[in-house]
């Protein structure tokens, strides 16, 4: 027998260039993976860990976290998933109960608060590996420890074994793990179900790919299952259940399916088998004391009925019983308690010794099993059926819930005599727990639910928290002094005043509110999760979002904005919600299509633009600077955002992106002592560097010193705009100081974790929205048409300003910058005097630029470019450096002698159209119309209005007082660009 990181290695070995984990952006390979978790275990064997110690994990889910659990196994330790989700005293509890020795985290982390040293993920990097088989462990050693909902008020850990996990997870047949297959881990990170999803592939040679953040979001699993061929999923029944009536999307593609943790629902199995008539999907049976699965059963379409969906057969090397009081065994039909022995079965409760007498037992043959509270009955064909507890032990959303350590907890609270916990079905088909509670001296009126509520999320788990409390004089009891739980109220809608009558998207929300919570009214400041709400029912509402109101949005932004009021603006300023994305074609590093930006921005290079597009950032430093330092956090930036290590080639006459690695990924980086008078002088001759896009990286760097004064530094960061825009300063300034701090405090330099959406990801994207022109119901269709309408007849080849004498007709790139400045008072009359009138800024500015323009000698129909973000509404790729600059031209009709007021109506109106249809390039709409072109003018103006207003570069450099500057290299991109920049703003 092999243990688990044993039989992992044995697949690197075999396996060594095969992917092993995919999370975000960021693809690790089985060799990759080894290394990295050898490192990590010569890191634990260093800080003293030995074979037998139990270690904490106090990750989020993410490569990291799973780099840190093989690192403990190699080093011969047990693991404990601290889940950072959890309150702190139950961690500290779990922490206590497991015996961890060390508790491995994030440097910025406070793990301090479990009593123990801390291991800093970060400094593995830099650890000596830890030779294979260097700490000798054996298969009955324990691997992890899984804690669960204790019925004493303290959660009880679970203590397996490797043979626990490597003979439920390798020679079965109930799912593919091996070459080929690819599972996604969306399962919370203390159920047994995570480690099906992650030691199931890579013990035997298949693809994990980690679900982004803590909850499972059914968007973002259909967009994994269709980025990266995921083949394979478990999912809780509950959440099943959500899927299949919200989300049925998220199934197309797998090839298999196992639910469990709860009584699978037949109506929902049936319509996911009528959907998916190819998919295999089976029902699995198991407590987390015989880890994962006892039984799986595969289901098929002709076996559903009115009775319960089966269960199955026990797994290869797993035994189950089916007993009465006496431990004798009940006849086939016949219903009995569920008892389990054989491989599976864990080794005790940590610390629990009585506990653990009590549900490990010797059956009448000597052979010790597990007595699992389940009752079931064997068919005649040796199918077993699952027909409930024998307990007041409740499934809550997949978890396991003794009502009794909730109560315990309610009762601790000063203001609460006695309470008593019940789980009732909730009308959305799952169920919820209610507290029925006592309050000391036994007035209801001094009963604040409120306070209770927060007082129980300080100290248990979200899916403990009852969802509803009713105070009581008194709990019923029996003749015999035991609570009487059937005397006890149904649990009634909360009374309300009636709401404020709303409208508009508060009143939609409301009403979903209401459909998804069942219940009635809803009113605009009720909050989501305190009337009942939580995971599940917020992914159905997402859904219901989705479904009636046409926009996505994700559970965070639910959480952050419970209320319709609240969430209300997060709907209105949403995007559409796209299709799912099809399976990608490629890998990140092979030809993936460049953006419809980048394309442009490659067409200008090739016709001579310059440094035009040369995007040269500033900042000035004081004091001591480490130029190896910064060399090598500009590379660990470039590692980050791959579009700063690409090069741009040419393939029949169009531009094809190649990622570089290695060497070859390393932005020029060098350090330049000059004279103190010379500095500006070279800072402005590197600015106008003459990028080479085929075979040069778009960005470089300069670090200028004086020689004068060795401690004044000037640090150019040169990007050409193919690969960033204004927007890109903030999370690019953001990485770099991250990355420099890390370097010189002799931390691990990897501190920055993948992106989330990559830019070639957000290109390809990009392309699949927008669909094919050629296709009338396309969105890129039906934009330009817009725009063909908007544009035509627009006047052309006629000059757009009176010419001064003298002056070529075809302009060059060499500028002059006027710089006009509003101070505080001014600029706060124009905003309120536009705001006044439905109008922003910018829309104020247009008007204020139209108006001059037509004084100036300019046609009366007039056109102005804008160039819009092209990632406000995507929040997924904030965080990412690149080029997403869409162009637009805002027509406007200044004819007739309009008053100020009348042409503000008419921008507004021009404005807004256009940013409705902003997302088709502007490239497809110069093809599309073919405006006639004048060389060295841009098609269809050449003024631009850009209203500078991107966040602030944090900057975290020595001495760094005065944020980014941005250099101006005296080379202009049009004939007139106007920018305006609002106080206080980032950039000079």
């Amino acid at each position: 027998m092999r243990c688990v990181h044993e039989l992992f290695e044995e697949q690197a070995a075999r396996t060594p260039g095969a992917t092993a984990l995919i999370h975000d952006g960021e693809r690790i390979d089985y060799a990759g993976l080894d290394e990295r978790a050898a490192r990590m275990a010569g890191l634990l064997a260093a800080k003293g860990i030995r074979a037998g110690d139990t270690v904490g994990v106090h990750l989020e889910r993410s490569t990291a976290l799973v780099v840190a659990v093989l690192g403990i196994l190699k080093a011969g330790a047990g693991y404990v998933m601290l889940d950072p989700g959890f309150p702190a005293e139950r961690l500290r509890t779990m922490a206590e109960d497991a015996r961890v020795v060390a508790v491995v985290a994030a440097r910025d982390a406070a793990p301090g608060a479990f009593g123990v040293a801390p291991v800093h993920i970060e400094d593995a990097h830099g650890a000596r590996p830890l030779p294979r088989g260097a700490v000798p462990v054996r298969p009955d050693d324990i691997a992890c420890v899984m804690f669960t909902s204790g019925s004493t008020g303290r959660p009880k850990g679970i203590a397996s074994s490797h043979h626990a996990i490597t003979a439920t997870l390798t020679g079965q047949t109930f799912a593919s793990f091996g070459p080929g297959s690819v599972w996604l881990q969306c399962a919370p990170l203390s159920w047994d179900a995570c480690a099906l999803e992650l030691w199931g592939p890579l013990m035997n040679g298949g693809t994990c790919v980690l679900h982004p953040g803590q909850r499972p979001e059914p968007f973002v699993m259909a967009r994994l299952v269709a980025e990266h061929g995921i083949t394979s999923m478990y999912l809780s029944a509950s959440l099943f259940n959500v899927i299949v009536d919200e989300y049925p999307q998220v199934l197309d593609g797998l090839r298999e399916l196992v639910v469990g943790g709860e009584a699978l629902s037949v109506p929902h199995t049936a319509r996911a088998l009528e959907r998916c008539p190819r998919l295999r999907l089976s029902n699995g049976y198991g407590p987390v004391e015989c880890m994962i699965f006892l039984t799986v059963h595969p289901v098929t379409l002709a076996e559903l009925g009115d009775g319960p969906v089966p269960i199955g057969r026990p797994l290869a090397g797993k035994r189950l019983y089916i007993l009465d009081e006496d431990l004798c065994p009940v006849p086939d039909g016949g219903t009995g308690e569920i008892y389990a022995a054989g491989a599976g079965v864990a080794r005790e409760y940590r610390g629990r010794p009585a506990l653990t007498a009590e549900r490990f037992v010797a059956a009448p043959t000597g052979e010790r099993v597990y007595r699992t509270g389940d009752l079931g009955r064997r068919r005649a064909d040796g199918v077993l059926e699952y027909l409930g507890r024998a307990d007041s032990q409740v499934k809550i959303r997949g978890f396991r819930v003794e009502p009794g350590e909730v109560e315990t907890v309610l009762t601790r609270h000063p203001g609460i005599d006695r309470a008593a916990v019940v789980a009732h079905e909730h009308p959305a088909g799952d169920r919820q727990l209610t507290a029925y509670v006592v309050p000391r001296g036994g007035d209801r009126r001094a009963f604040r639910e409120a306070e209770l509520r927060a007082y129980a999320r300080g100290i248990l788990a979200d899916y403990l928290v009852p969802a509803v409390f009713v105070p009581l004089d008194a709990l019923p009891l029996t003749p015999s002094g035991k609570l009487d739980r059937a005397a006890l109220p149904e649990p009634g809608p909360a009374t309300a005043p009636a709401p404020a009558a709303v409208s508009g998207t508060v009143a939609a929300l409301c009403a979903l509110f209401s459909q998804v919570l069942h219940r009635d009214p809803v009113g605009p400041d009720d909050d989501f999760f305190s009337l009942g709400g939580h995971s599940l029912l917020a992914a159905r509402l997402l859904g219901r979002i989705h479904t009636v109101l046409g926009v996505e949005i994700d559970i965070r932004g639910l959480f952050e904005a419970p209320t319709p009021a609240r969430l209300a603006p997060l709907v209105d300023t949403a995007p559409p919600a796209p299709s799912a994305a099809p399976a990608a074609p490629g890998t990140a590093s092979g030809t993936l299509p460049v953006s419809h930006a980048q394309h442009r921005l490659w067409f200008l290079d090739r016709i001579g633009a310059g440094a035009a597009y040369n995007l040269p950032m500033l900042v000035r430093l004081r004091g001591t600077v480490d130029p190896a330092a910064l060399d090598d956090a500009l590379a660990q930036v470039a590692d980050r955002h791959e579009v700063l290590r690409t090069v741009f080639e040419e393939c029949d006459g169009s531009p094809v992106r190649r990622v570089l690695s290695g060497a070859a990924a390393r932005p020029p980086f060098r350090q330049l002592r000059i004279a103190a008078e010379s500095v500006d002088r070279a800072i402005e001759r590197e600015a106008r560097h003459r990028f080479d896009l085929r075979a040069e990286l778009p960005v470089r760097a300069t670090l200028f010193t004086t020689a004068e004064r060795p401690d004044e530094h000037a640090l150019l960061v040169l990007v050409h705009h193919i690969a960033g825009d204004g927007w890109s300063l903030r999370p690019l300034f953001r990485d770099l100081s991250r990355a420099y701090e890390a370097r010189v405090r002799g931390a691990d330099t990897a501190v920055l974790p993948p992106l989330a959406v990559p830019y070639a990801e957000h290109a390809r994207h990009q392309l699949d929205r927008l669909g094919s022109a050629a296709d009338p119901h396309a969105l890129a269709a039906r934009q330009l048409t817009y725009w063909r309408k908007e544009l035509d007849g627009l006047p052309a080849g006629g000059v757009l300003l009176p010419r001064r004498t003298g002056r070529p007709a075809a302009p060059g790139p060499a500028a002059q910058v006027v710089v006009r400045r509003l101070d505080a008072a001014a600029h706060a009359r124009v905003v309120e005097s536009a705001r006044a009138r439905g109008a922003t800024l910018f829309m104020a500015l247009h008007a204020a630029l139209a108006t001059v323009l037509v004084r100036a000698g300019a046609d009366e129909d007039l056109a102005i470019g804008a160039p819009v973000a092209g990632r406000a509404g995507d929040g997924s790729v904030e965080d990412a450096v690149g080029f997403f600059v869409n162009m637009l031209v805002l027509r406007t009709d200044l004819s007739g002698d309009p008053t100020p007021a009348e042409v503000l109506a008419r921008v507004r109106e021009t404005d807004l159209a256009a940013f409705s249809h902003q997302d088709v390039p502007f490239e497809d709409v110069v093809g599309a119309l073919n405006p006639p072109r004048s060389p060295g003018r841009q098609p269809f103006t050449d003024v631009v209005l850009a209203l500078q207003n991107n966040a602030r570069a944090e900057v975290a450099l020595p001495g760094a007082e005065h944020g980014v500057e941005i250099v101006r290299t005296g080379a202009a991109r049009f004939e007139l660009p106007g920018f305006a920049h609002p106080a206080p703003f980032a950039h000079r």
